[in-house]
């Protein structure tokens, strides 16, 4: 018996790894979305099919299937991604030739369509970097899988993909509004709310204990905990020429008094010309220059004119204290952009409507509360306010770290309506 079993599952695994060619009822050219999570369904149990079985209750559960796929428009989605024509040519019987196939069709579609409900559909078209969601993938897949073998009715699947939409009213709301503009709206304004919609399932379905919510086209952060919001505040992004880039990560580490390291391209076209025209300005800016063993270097001995982009040796750092530009605490994180959230030392701009004047990282308002929510209240609030005059970094390894999402959203649900910020990176046309 195991050797047949054994047969039985190569047969299955053989079935599902091909393309399918023109088949007797017209099914060509089809090709499973993720054929290894369809093994999985019917590797306990190879015979087991419920999409085509011998219980009346599999007709009805394929009209289902169809009527759900039917209305994955509302939740920003496109039914022909997920088999539409082969399912909807096939929920009435068919030659039993071809079940075997079909039954994997239709597996494959429900899989697909309940990771898109759940985690958001083509997010990375959303973000550029996502250290994220392959932590907890293989998490992911086992409830969706877990869920889907439990199916028996047309109610157990109607359950089941219901159990995968947020219910929270902010979402509920955004996805009002995209059925509205769905019917009335231009193409940029439909496509601003399907990415919103992608990107908050993406976002909520994590369901994590604490994370850092930054979203560019709004110009705010936000903290949660357990969902709820316990901190929201202005930031400044980036500007249009050097825009923040969107990417989810982790926070690791506070740190306390940072040295601002100039990034190589700001410290050659931007601060080089003007420390060679007037070399007292370094002094004036609390800059350092630091060279390729890590020590301060004598800039009273520099030859500027002998220095350019091309033969520069050094780094610029500037000095702790209030007059960094990072401020006085900044929040490392481990993406591959070097871009990080931090304080500032100019105030003024957050008074501005229009915040898009950062070089990439992200400057924000409230630092000293998102550092007392993230260090558990034990940050020294009057070390911070002392202002002390080059002051060593001292960085603080957070006991866990919190992810972080910096998102484009374009529109979010404000109080009974939703509200559309300015596509200031001119990402929807």
């Amino acid at each position: 018996m195991r050797k047949v079993a054994c047969l039985l599952f190569l047969c299955l695994s053989l079935n599902l790894s091909l393309n399918a060619k023109e088949s007797s009822d017209g099914i060509k050219g089809y090709k499973l979305l993720y054929p290894e999570l369809v093994n999985k369904i019917y590797f306990p149990d190879n015979n087991k099919y419920f999409w085509y079985c011998s219980t009346p209750s599999s007709f009805e559960l394929r009209k289902e299937l169809l009527a759900l796929l039917d209305s994955a428009g509302r939740y920003g989605l496109d039914k022909n991604k997920y088999h539409y024509e082969i399912i909807s040519k096939s929920v009435l019987p068919i030659d039993t030739l071809e079940i075997r196939t079909y039954e994997m069709v239709f597996t494959d579609a429900v899989i697909a369509y309940c990771k898109d409900i759940c985690q958001g559909c083509d997010i990375q078209r959303y973000i550029s970097n996502d250290e994220v969601s392959p932590v907890y993938s293989k998490a992911d897949n086992e409830i969706i899988l877990n869920k889907i073998y439990g199916i028996k009715s047309p109610e157990d699947l109607k359950k089941v993909v219901a159990s995968f939409v947020p219910e929270n009213t902010a979402y509920k709301q955004l996805e009002h509004q995209f059925v509205i503009e769905s019917e009335t709206g231009t193409k940029a304004r439909i496509d601003q709310l399907k990415s919103c919609l992608n990107l908050y399932r993406w976002i909520s379905h994590f369901h994590f204990d604490q994370y850092i919510l930054v979203n560019i086209p709004s110009a705010t952060l936000r903290y949660y905990e357990s969902d709820s919001l316990m901190l929201e505040s202005k930031v400044v992004a980036g500007k249009v020429s050097t825009r923040s880039p969107r990417f989810s990560t982790w926070c690791y580490q506070v740190v306390l008094y940072p040295y601002w390291n100039v990034p190589r391209e700001i410290a050659l076209k931007e601060l080089l010309p003007h420390f060679k025209k007037s070399p007292a300005l370094m002094e004036k800016m609390n800059m350092q220059l630091v060279g390729s063993n890590g020590k301060v270097v004598d800039a009273s001995g520099i030859d500027w004119s002998q220095l350019n982009r091309r033969n520069f040796p050094y780094t610029f750092r500037q000095c702790t204290g209030c007059e960094n530009s990072l401020g006085v605490i900044k929040f490392n994180l481990t993406d591959p952009f070097d871009v990080y959230l931090h304080d500032t030392n100019f105030k003024l701009a957050f008074l501005k409507d229009t915040r898009f004047l950062s070089h990439g990282c992200i400057r924000v308002e409230k630092p000293v509360q998102l550092g007392n929510y993230l260090l558990q209240n034990k940050l020294d609030s009057d070390f911070l306010k002392a202002c002390y005059k080059d002051q060593l970094p001292k960085p603080i390894d957070l006991e866990k770290k919190v992810p972080v999402f910096v998102v484009y959203m374009p529109a979010e649900a404000s109080g009974d309506s939703v509200v559309f910020y300015k596509d200031v990176y001119h990402l929807f046309k």
